[in-house]
């Protein structure tokens, strides 16, 4: 069908949707060698069009919380995986790329300089954010599981990196426990439970939740800040100087709306 639409906008109107390899933060080598995602260094993507400016719009993807999924699923040339089995890092990498074949490299946002308090209006270059490459090796090939030793209790964990499945599963939870009236955990207890697969071989999930929430702060920080490091992806960061004060300004880019719809 694709192949179909091609042709069509080559011979009746001598234009082709452009097609770009994008570099997987990754490399593929935490993916299930039965996944075709195995060892990939790149995926292909199409250009946004049109097309996918319906999926971005579509209220019913938005409200299923889909619309991301559906939008990358519709670039990718590759369709013999599900988008929800990329780790989060490697689908953050398609999404920039995505954007900036629909609505170029510029991110306009507004920030205020932690320096003077001054309002900026900066414009952050998509292009040229860095990739954040896999650091630590997984204690097998193929599978996204890997090792740290906490510096306190000096428990052995075993931890793996957020799917799309993962980050589903866990809204799913959510909402059940809110039509229950139970309590959601909160942002640093959500990711450790999300991630943590075992602790020194207890691999129980009511026992891992409540190891992790009578853990010790100090092997939580350093838990988290091991797998910030190690996680590959897009470094969104972007540095700036403010133009009051000229003091350097540290960005993490936010992936809001108008990520995907610019004012400009």
């Amino acid at each position: 069908m694709q192949d179909k639409v091609n042709d069509i906008m080559k011979n009746e109107f001598n234009w082709e949707v452009p097609y770009e390899s994008i570099p997987l933060p990754s490399e593929g080598v935490l993916y299930n060698p039965d996944l075709t995602l195995f060892n990939r260094q790149t995926l292909q993507i199409k250009a946004m069009t049109a097309k996918e400016e319906d999926i971005l719009t579509s209220q019913a993807y938005i409200k299923d919380g889909t619309v991301i999924q559906k939008l990358i699923s519709s670039c990718l040339v590759d369709k013999t995986f599900d988008v929800n089995d990329l780790i989060v890092g490697d689908r953050n990498a398609l999404l920039v790329s995505v954007r900036i074949t629909g609505y170029g490299s510029d991110y306009k946002m507004t920030h205020t300089c932690q320096h003077c308090s001054s309002k900026n209006s900066v414009v952050a270059q998509l292009s040229e954010l860095g990739i954040k490459r896999l650091k630590d090796q997984p204690i097998e090939a193929g599978k996204n599981l890997f090792k740290y030793e906490l510096p306190v209790t000096k428990k052995i964990v075993h931890y793996k990196f957020s799917t799309g499945h993962d980050e589903n599963e866990e809204e799913i939870t959510n909402k059940r426990r809110q039509q229950l009236g139970m309590q959601t955990p909160g942002k640093v207890t959500s990711f450790l439970e999300r991630s943590i697969v075992s602790v020194d071989g207890i691999t129980d999930k009511n026992k891992i939740t409540h190891f992790i929430r009578n853990m010790p702060a100090l092997d939580s920080r350093r838990l988290r800040i091991h797998m910030k490091e190690n996680e590959p992806g897009i470094d969104m960061t972007w540095h700036y100087n403010c133009d009051n004060c000229r003091g350097e300004n540290k960005i993490d880019l936010p992936l809001t709306s108008e990520f995907f719809w610019p004012s400009t």
